[in-house]
């Protein structure tokens, strides 16, 4: 009996590192710059960079060619956490207003993390093409 609770409360902690972990590491990608390039692209979406932007990004993202070397980014665990967050700022807004502050940071940091994915596939794609011409 006794094992049994250390195996799930190991477990538990486990759990709780890995969605820690990748949130760090979203937010850590997501703090990198966007380069003029995205901005010039993103310029005539009006606010494509905040937390209402991130439908916007995504749809850039989707239209986007991955034709270089850079592998693909993981971000259908992104748009799952922003729609998670999307959801508690909803219901927290009149009980919670601090958790719903919260919670829309959260979205513009999943909002910058498409936007620097999608900055880097641009830089692979233009990277890919002038190899290209270099033939």
């Amino acid at each position: 009996m006794f094992a049994a609770l250390i195996f799930v409360l190991s477990g538990a902690m486990l759990a709780q590192f890995v969605v820690f972990f990748w949130r760090a590491s979203m937010l850590a990608v997501g703090a990198q710059p966007v380069s003029d390039l995205l901005r010039s692209a993103e310029s005539s979406f009006s606010n494509a960079l905040n937390q209402n932007g991130f439908a916007t990004i995504m749809a850039m993202n989707q239209i986007c060619p991955d034709m270089g070397s850079h592998s693909p980014a993981k971000l259908w665990q992104v748009r799952c956490y922003h729609r998670a967050m999307r959801s508690v700022a909803y219901l927290c807004k009149a009980v919670v207003p601090q958790a719903s502050a919260w919670a829309r940071r959260e979205m513009a940091s999943c909002t910058k993390y498409v936007a620097v994915s999608m900055d880097l596939r641009l830089q692979s794609n233009q990277d890919f093409v002038a190899e290209l011409r270099s033939y």
